[in-house]
C-alpha cells in the first residue's frame, strides 16, 4: 500500500510540477506572432523528463484559463496557443527599459541586471527584437553600487518614522581623475524620497538647522537607520499631514534650498511652453499684449532658480522677488569678468 500511495504521490507532484512548466514555456516562447503547438510543449516537457500526451496538454491549458489567464489559439497560417496578455506590453517594457538605460544614478552594473529581469516579462521573440535597440550610455553612470541599499534603507527609515544615518560625498580631482571622495556625516529626519533632475534626492532636516535640505543618493554611503524618532515635518516646513512631495518638487528649481516666496516674471510669448514645462500647467499666466504674458507662481528662491532663469534673461524680466532680479545681475555681471578677475588665472 505505501509503494503504490508514493506512486499516487509523485505522479499528483509531477502533474502539478508540468503545469508550471507549461506557463514557464507559454511565457517565454509564445506570443500573437509565434504561436506554440501541444507538440512543441511536449518536447519541452520531455527535456525535462516529463512525459505528456496532448489531451493532458489541452487540459493543462483550460487549467490556465480557468485560473485567469490568458491563453488564446491561433487557427490561421501559425496554428497553435500564445499568451496574449501579459503583465506589461511591449511598449511598457520599452519605456521602463529606456527609463532605467538614462538613469544616471543606477550603475551600469544595476542597469545591466534590470534590463535583463525586465526583458524576461517578453517573450524571447519580443525580446530579441527590443534588447538590440537598449542603449546605455556608460559616461554618464554613476559608480555607487550601495545605490539599492541606499533606496531601500530611506524608504524603510521613512515608513519606520526613524532618523537615517549616512555619510556624504564629493568629487575630488585625483591624479587627473574625479574621484567620489567622503565629506561628512550626517543623521537626518526623512520625509521624501523624490526623482528630479535626472537624479534621486532625500528630503529631510539636518538636526542642527529648522529648515529642509536634500540629498543626492548617488553621493550617500553606508547608510542605516537609526532607532531615534524622526522629527516631524510640520516643524521645519509649511506642510501640515502628509508630505507634499510633488509641491515640494514642483517650486524647488533644480533641488537648491531657499526660501519660499511668490514669484512674477514677464515674459516673451516665446518662451510660454519652457515656463509650464518647468512651473506646470497650476501656474497663472495673464496676457500683457500680443507678444507677452505675466506669470505667477510660488517657488524657492535659490541659486538653482537663478541658474535656470539666467539663459532666458534675453525673454523674461523679474518683477518679484526683488532679490531674485538682483541675483541674476550679479551673475551675468559675473559672466563679463576676465579669467584673471574670476581668480582662473
Amino acid at each position: 500500500m505505501r509503494k503504490s500511495g508514493d506512486r499516487m504521490e509523485k505522479k499528483n507532484y509531477t502533474r502539478r510540477v508540468k503545469l508550471l512548466y507549461v506557463l514557464d514555456f507559454l511565457k517565454a516562447y509564445s506570443d500573437e506572432e509565434h504561436p506554440v503547438t501541444a507538440a512543441k510543449i511536449m518536447d519541452f516537457l520531455k527535456e525535462r523528463s516529463i512525459e505528456s500526451g496532448r489531451k493532458a496538454i489541452y487540459d493543462d491549458i483550460n487549467a490556465l484559463c480557468a485560473y485567469g489567464l490568458d491563453v488564446s489559439r491561433a487557427y490561421a497560417a501559425k496554428d497553435g496557443f500564445f499568451l496574449a496578455e501579459r503583465e506589461f506590453e511591449v511598449a511598457e517594457i520599452r519605456l521602463l527599459l529606456d527609463a532605467v538605460a538614462s538613469a544616471p544614478f543606477i550603475t551600469e552594473k544595476k542597469t545591466r541586471e534590470l534590463s535583463k529581469k525586465l526583458l524576461a516579462f517578453l517573450s524571447v521573440h519580443q525580446s530579441n527584437e527590443v534588447a538590440p535597440q537598449l542603449h546605455i550610455d556608460t559616461r554618464l553612470k554613476f559608480k555607487n553600487e550601495q545605490i539599492y541599499y541606499i533606496i531601500d534603507a530611506v524608504n524603510r527609515a521613512i515608513a519606520q518614522n526613524k532618523k537615517i544615518a549616512f555619510t556624504y560625498c564629493h568629487y575630488k580631482i585625483e591624479d587627473n581623475q574625479a574621484v567620489l571622495k567622503k565629506d561628512r556625516d550626517f543623521v537626518i529626519s526623512p520625509y521624501a524620497l523624490v526623482w528630479a533632475n535626472d537624479r534621486y534626492y532625500l528630503v529631510g532636516n539636518y538636526e542642527k538647522y529648522d529648515n529642509l535640505s536634500n540629498y543626492r543618493l548617488d553621493r550617500m554611503k553606508m547608510a542605516h537607520i537609526t532607532q531615534e524618532s524622526a522629527r516631524p515635518h510640520s516643524q521645519v516646513s509649511g506642510y501640515t499631514g502628509v508630505f507634499d512631495t510633488a509641491d515640494y518638487v514642483r517650486k524647488n528649481i533644480m533641488m537648491y534650498p531657499g526660501a519660499q516666496c511668490e514669484l512674477e516674471l514677464l515674459c516673451k510669448n516665446s518662451v510660454l511652453e519652457i515656463m509650464l514645462d518647468r512651473f506646470g500647467s497650476g501656474c497663472e499666466v495673464m496676457n500683457k499684449g500680443k507678444e507677452r504674458f505675466l506669470l505667477r507662481t510660488s517657488v524657492y528662491i535659490s541659486d538653482g532658480l537663478a541658474d535656470w532663469l539666467l539663459p532666458l534673461c534675453d525673454r523674461i524680466h523679474v518683477c518679484a522677488p526683488h532679490k531674485l532680479q538682483a541675483m541674476l545681475e550679479q551673475k551675468l555681471a559675473a559672466i563679463a569678468k576676465t579669467p584673471q578677475e574670476k581668480g582662473l588665472l
